[in-house]
């Protein structure tokens, strides 16, 4: 076993966290596999509500295979990264088909399965398991990146094959599940992205970057290309006589794939008399509404809603007041400021 190995291990018995809503002395590998992949580039502290919820809706993997795949992203809705929804309800129907309800344990048919990688195999291994796998999630590169002072971006594939090479390392063939656990809570509350909490470490001994005292350097950055590019959108909210919105299902690809949201054009006086037209030959604009910006990891998204008297509509009006399908954070503020 390895120092690192050691000294997380060490500290888990009394530092880890161990009261996670997915944690239990039974291991449920239903429970470890969802809250892997909704903590996949979401942060732990947002993660428990919509998995309190997800299991609230959705108990077991049965459940969540039969459910329609309106009511899985309705409860997604608002995390973001949508096809990860997608993927763990074809992975249920997959497992109920293919592995009589038993989610598989050779690593191979696991990562077979619809959004789960190799990190992801690893922690489902791992943590419901005990078997000995290694992962390699955003806390992991973190803190061996500064442990061993890798030089270059994890964008490299040169650095991601060293990194999977130390996490092979350092992975022990014994209490894996603590030492899976172990790194990812080092990563998430002492080894955090900036102001690292070195005097607080159990690795910091022999910790390279702590040792130089150049922990700021590690990770390397990615070049920075500059600003992010700005794209602009004209939501149009149709609303008819009894007060109900017009909403329509986005294609499962593109972002907020599968997600209900209103009519959508270029932000244009044309395109939008056009769509209006095309909607609703009866219907007129009413007002705008205060315009805003959306994030996006690649670029920024800023929305321009309308809101339009739509006398007559009926297919695919709804009532905001009672609505369940699943929509997008933008869509959603909207309906809650009408």
């Amino acid at each position: 076993m390895t120092e690192l190995a050691s000294d997380l291990l060490r500290w888990f018995k009394s530092n880890g966290r161990k009261n996670l809503p997915w944690q239990s002395s039974l291991p449920n590998v239903y429970h470890i596999w969802l809250s892997e992949v909704m903590l996949q580039q979401t942060q732990v502290i947002t993660v428990v509500n919509y998995f309190n919820g997800f299991v609230k809706a959705f108990p077991d993997l049965a459940s969540l295979a039969n459910a329609h795949e309106d009511q899985v992203m309705s409860k997604w809705a608002g995390l973001g990264y949508y096809s990860r929804a997608r993927n763990l309800h074809k992975t249920a129907k997959l497992v109920e088909s293919k592995h009589n309800g038993v989610f598989p344990k050779k690593y191979d048919e696991i990562v077979a399965l619809p959004g789960i990688g190799p990190s992801t195999a690893g922690a489902i291994l791992s943590l419901g398991s005990g078997i000995s796998a290694p992962i390699l999630d955003g806390n992991v590169k973190r803190t061996l990146s500064r442990y061993h002072k890798i030089e270059g971006h994890y964008s490299s594939s040169e650095v991601m094959k060293e990194l999977w090479r130390l996490a092979k390392h350092h992975t022990p063939r014994t209490n894996n599940a603590e030492y899976t656990q172990a790194i990812m809570d080092i990563g998430a509350t002492i080894c955090i992205p900036k102001n690292p909490l070195c005097e607080s470490c159990p690795l910091a001994s022999h910790c390279g970057a702590y040792l130089t005292k150049d922990q700021g350097a590690y990770p390397h950055k990615k070049n920075n290309t500059g600003k992010l590019p700005e794209k602009t959108v004209a939501f149009l909210i149709f609303k008819n006589e009894r007060q109900e919105v017009f909403l329509k299902k986005r294609p499962n690809k593109g972002i907020w794939g599968g997600l209900w949201s209103f009519e959508e054009c270029e932000d244009s006086n044309e395109a939008i008399r056009i769509k209006i037209s095309r909607h609703n030959n009866k219907a007129k604009i009413v007002r705008s509404l205060t315009k805003f910006k959306h994030p996006f990891t690649h670029f920024t998204l800023w929305v321009n809603p309308i809101l339009i008297d739509s006398p007559g509509g009926s297919a695919n009006y709804y009532a905001t007041d009672s609505l369940t399908l699943g929509t997008p954070a933008p869509v959603k503020k909207i309906l809650q400021e009408l």
